[in-house]
C-alpha cells in the first residue's frame, strides 16, 4: 500500500469517512477451425449462446475464489478529495463500494481485476491499459491506496472511475464481479491464478452526492 497525501485537516481517515459515510460528505486448431466454419456455412451451427452471469444484489456476499466480494453502493463525487486527482476538474468520479476479502491462501496484488463496471457513458480510459481498470482503489478504514490485500482479511476499498463531464450523468451503473481459476498455466508449466471471468453481477444505484 502507498499512502495518499491531503491538505490541512483532510488527511487519510478524513477521506475514508468522506467515502463511506456519504450522508456525511460524499462520498488440431486449423482443422477444427475450417470443419466449424464447413459447418457454419451449411447450417450446422447454431449461434452460441453467451453463458448468463448469475445476478446478485446490494449487500449481497458472492462468495468464490481468490475473493469474496459484496458491493454495497454506488456515488458520484466530484473534484477536491485529498489524495485523489481527476484529470480534468470539471470531470466526476462515479465510485463503487466494496468490501473484498481474499481467499486465496496467499496476498493478492490484482485488486483492479476484482471488479468491471459498464452502463456508464464517458468514462476516461488510460490508453496504457487493456480494460478499463478503476484510477483509484481507496481503503474505507484509513484512505490509503490499495495495492495489496492479505488473505481472510475483509476490506472495506472505494473503486474509483472518473467520467467525462459532458457525459450523461449515470442513475445507475452495472457491476460485474470477477473471479479467477487456481490451475495449470500451460506456457509456465504450474499452478497459478488464471481465466479471469465474470462470477456475479447486479445494477447498483448511484447516489450523486457531489453538492455534499
Amino acid at each position: 500500500m502507498s499512502s495518499v497525501g491531503g491538505g490541512p485537516g483532510a488527511g487519510p481517515r478524513g477521506l475514508g469517512a468522506r467515502i463511506v459515510a456519504i450522508p456525511l460528505r460524499w462520498l488440431g486448431l486449423s482443422a477444427g477451425v475450417a470443419a466449424l466454419a464447413a459447418s457454419g456455412l451449411f447450417g450446422g451451427l447454431e449461434t452460441a449462446e453467451k453463458p448468463e452471469v448469475p445476478p446478485v444484489q446490494v449487500n449481497e456476499l458472492s462468495e468464490g475464489e481468490p475473493w469474496n466480494v459484496t458491493i454495497t453502493g454506488a456515488r458520484l463525487v466530484g473534484d477536491g478529495l485529498p489524495g485523489i486527482r481527476l484529470d480534468n476538474p470539471a470531470n466526476r468520479w462515479v465510485v463503487v463500494l466494496a468490501t473484498v476479502e481474499v481467499t486465496a491462501p496467499t496476498s493478492r496484488n490484482d485488486m483492479r481485476e476484482v471488479l468491471e463496471i459498464s452502463g456508464v457513458e464517458g468514462l476516461v480510459k488510460d490508453p496504457a491499459l487493456r480494460r478499463l481498470d478503476p484510477g483509484y482503489i481507496i481503503a474505507l478504514r484509513d484512505g490509503v491506496s490499495v495495492t495489496y490485500l492479505q488473505p481472510s482479511m475483509p476490506e472495506k476499498l472505494a473503486y474509483f472511475w472518473e467520467q467525462e463531464s459532458t457525459a450523461p450523468v449515470p442513475t445507475e451503473v452495472k457491476v460485474t464481479i470477477n473471479q479467477k481459476t487456481y490451475r495449470i498455466d500451460s506456457l509456465a508449466g504450474h499452478k497459478a491464478w488464471l481465466g479471469l471471468e465474470p462470477r456475479a453481477e447486479l445494477t447498483v444505484p448511484v447516489e450523486d452526492r457531489r453538492d455534499q
